[in-house]
């Protein structure tokens, strides 16, 4: 998986915690001042609180600690420091008064990265009678998260775990639940959690976030589970369509046991049209399964848009490169010469396999519509041999024309066929790609 992803989402999460913190804080304002009998319960622990009658905290403390509350609101960490020691001065304070004091000295703590002091503050302030389920929920959820910066997973997973029966349903706390269990090295329950809520975000018409979706494709992987891993990338690619994520699933294909040799130029176009050719050795080793298959005008066209985006150097390198250039071009300019002769004997031929391969040849040279036509009446002709990937062909050229119709016709002629070896997977990430907008 993308671990640069992961760091910039464990930035993301850190900032949002300290800010959930402050957020949880100011939305208990103390507000203790002096009364003829007791002074009144912050505002929100009021509202907080499980009985009738609202716990009640001292003039001599609650003011300390509305003083706190607004430094820390205006990011005045030294000062609200200084009120927080003289609030802790103070003696023989209650139960809610040390809950209170917690409270904000978590969130102290926490905005100047002093993890251990935040989780150890929160889990004071997580208790308490007056606490009503939301409240103890969002606290619950904070220590998990506080947890989870700090990189201790076993801990975020077991205060996650008190955060959902404690009520919460947070649906970004299960993405920190998968990920604890990731970064655990606990694979196995990582996949089951990710998978799960992958599938329920797609069953809910939905789009997965892409960091799931390649936690669970990590998570496969390692578990050596190739189909699980294999699955879970065209997910990826269905919905997160980049370039790089098409190669990744192209170099699945690529790795496939006994994926059919005769196949192997087809899955080449596959490639160039999702993924794209990335290095001087995807066009050499193309533009040669090119000429073998008797397509030397592909090959040309080929490796001039090699030389032409520059990832092919004339005269850089004089081996291979120039070997396969100059006997490409040769052969190229043979079949240039002599393929209009060649089309016309083609079409006196019962067997419509000659016609199909100059249609083709038509096709690259420019002439899309007229070569379309020559390869649909050569497929209507019937072929003695190979029949499916001519129609893989066509629907590499209907892909290029932009007309998916009837890309996806043919395709699904070709669905739930696995002869030979790869076509299936060919067939089915063309239905990926021709998805793409």
């Amino acid at each position: 998986m993308d671990m640069n992803m992961m760091k910039t989402n464990t930035s993301r999460h850190r900032w949002l915690t300290c800010a959930a913190l402050l957020a949880t804080t100011l939305a208990l304002p103390v507000a203790a001042q002096p009364a003829p009998a007791a002074a009144q319960a912050p505002a929100s622990a009021a509202s907080a609180a499980g009985a009738e009658s609202a716990p009640t905290v001292r003039p001599e403390i609650g003011n300390l600690l509305v003083e706190a509350q607004r430094l820390l609101a205006d990011d005045k960490g030294k000062e609200a420091a200084d009120k927080l020691a003289a609030a802790e001065a103070v003696t023989n304070k209650t139960p809610y008064e040390l809950h209170i004091l917690a409270l904000l000295k978590g969130a102290l703590a926490a905005l100047v990265d002093d993890v251990e002091l935040a989780v150890q503050q929160y889990e004071v302030a997580s208790q308490g009678p007056w606490l009503k389920q939301p409240d103890r929920a969002t606290r619950l959820k904070v220590i998990a998260s506080l947890y989870y910066n700090a990189k201790n997973y076993p801990k975020a997973i077991e205060w996650i775990a008190r955060y959902h029966q404690a009520g919460g349903d947070d649906p970004t706390l299960q993405v920190v639940l998968a990920q604890s269990y990731y970064l655990n090295a606990d694979y196995a329950t990582a996949a089951r959690l990710l998978d799960a809520e992958v599938k329920q975000t797609v069953a809910a018409g939905k789009t997965p976030a892409e960091i799931q979706i390649k936690l669970l494709a990590d998570t496969k992987l390692r578990l050596k589970d190739q189909a699980g891993y294999t699955s879970a990338v065209e997910t990826l690619v269905q919905y997160y369509p980049s370039q790089a994520n098409w190669r990744a699933l192209m170099a699945r294909l690529w790795a496939k046991p006994q994926l059919a040799s005769r196949l192997q130029l087809d899955v080449f176009r596959l490639q160039l049209a999702s993924a794209g050719l990335s290095d001087e050795s995807d066009y050499i080793e193309m533009a040669s399964f090119a000429l073998q298959e008797g397509s030397a005008i592909e090959a040309s066209k080929l490796l001039e848009q090699g030389y032409a985006a520059g990832v092919l150097v004339a005269g850089g390198k004089p081996g291979e490169l120039q070997r396969i250039t100059d006997k490409v071009n040769k052969a190229a300019a043979e079949d240039r010469n002599t393929l209009e002769k060649d089309v016309a004997r083609a079409r006196t031929l019962p067997d419509g396999f000659a016609l199909f391969n100059y249609g083709y040849s038509t096709f690259v040279l420019g002439q899309t519509e007229r070569g379309v036509t020559l390869m649909e009446q050569a497929l209507a002709k019937g072929f003695s041999r190979n029949t499916e990937l001519a129609r893989l062909r066509l629907v590499a050229a209907y892909a290029k024309l932009g007309q998916r119709d009837k890309a996806n016709e043919l395709l699904k002629a070709l669905a739930g066929k696995s002869d030979p070896v790869g076509l299936d997977d060919c067939v089915r990430y063309w239905q990926l790609l021709l998805r793409r907008p």
